[in-house]
């Protein structure tokens, strides 16, 4: 194990939670901004439902996106949602590797 090598993998971990924690706020502000025309739109019944199940805040501001004005909200919300998979991933296997460096037994 090369002495700069742990670094560089926690650096690469440290760079993608913060890509992570980036596009979880976009993704809350998307979701609180349905939330808003959602409460207005459907009523307190659906708007509670949005708060409990963020899926189905999702699913009606797609399908009334049109009509509420929500078409750039919901492309940015799942733009957020479709890259935020594969940088959980490579997080999570940067963080794997760091671990898998560290505790490997160090030969003289």
């Amino acid at each position: 194990m090369l002495p700069g090598t742990v670094i560089r993998e926690v650096d690469d971990f440290t760079m993608l939670n913060l890509i992570v924690i980036a596009l979880t706020i976009v993704s809350l502000v998307c979701w609180i901004k349905v939330l808003i025309v959602l409460f207005k739109k459907a009523g307190v019944g659906l708007g509670i439902l949005g708060i409990i199940c963020g899926l189905f805040a999702f699913i009606w501001g797609w399908m009334k996106h049109k009509e509420n004005g929500l078409t750039k909200v919901m492309a940015v919300w799942t733009v957020a949602i479709v890259i935020m998979i594969p940088v959980n991933f490579m997080s999570t296997a940067a963080a794997i590797r760091a671990i898998q460096e560290q505790s490997a037994p160090s030969t003289p």
